[in-house]
């Protein structure tokens, strides 16, 4: 998925094998993670992936694996995300899939909602949020 206007505001879209490389290339130097391709299946087959079409292509990859600070409550409060994020830099995004914008480079983050951020004893770290650079908005 990639960050896209509509008439709706910005929504996550599909993305192109290469907008997907690129999305975690940008995810490991905004968050210092180690996202890696650890290859790709092509199939036939009816994906297993929601709204994905046969014949069509995915990306298998490994990230490190978080540990929580709280294993009763993993995921940060809403207040916690909006702080990390204005702590990088990034607005909120109105009009948007749980949005941020930072304008000195043109990155757009996308869902990022609770789910995809862990608290960890090193701080809150995100995953799977759907990132473009170079947007204008």
């Amino acid at each position: 998925m990639m960050p896209a206007w509509s008439p709706d505001g910005w929504k996550p879209t599909y993305a192109t094998p290469l907008d997907y490389l690129e999305r975690f290339i940008l995810h490991n130097a905004l968050f210092q993670d180690d996202v890696r391709l650890e290859g790709v299946i092509i199939s036939e087959h009816p994906s297993q992936l929601v709204g994905a079409v046969p014949g069509g292509c995915s990306m298998v990859i490994s990230q490190r694996w978080l540990i929580a600070a709280d294993d009763q409550n993993p995921h940060p409060t809403p207040e916690q995300i909006v702080a990390f994020m204005e702590e990088l830099g990034f607005e909120s995004l109105p009009d948007s899939f749980f949005g941020w914008f930072r304008e000195n480079d043109g990155v757009i983050v996308l869902d990022a909602k609770p789910d995809n951020f862990v608290n960890t004893p090193d701080g809150i770290l995100p995953f799977d949020l759907v990132l473009a650079r170079g947007v204008e908005y």
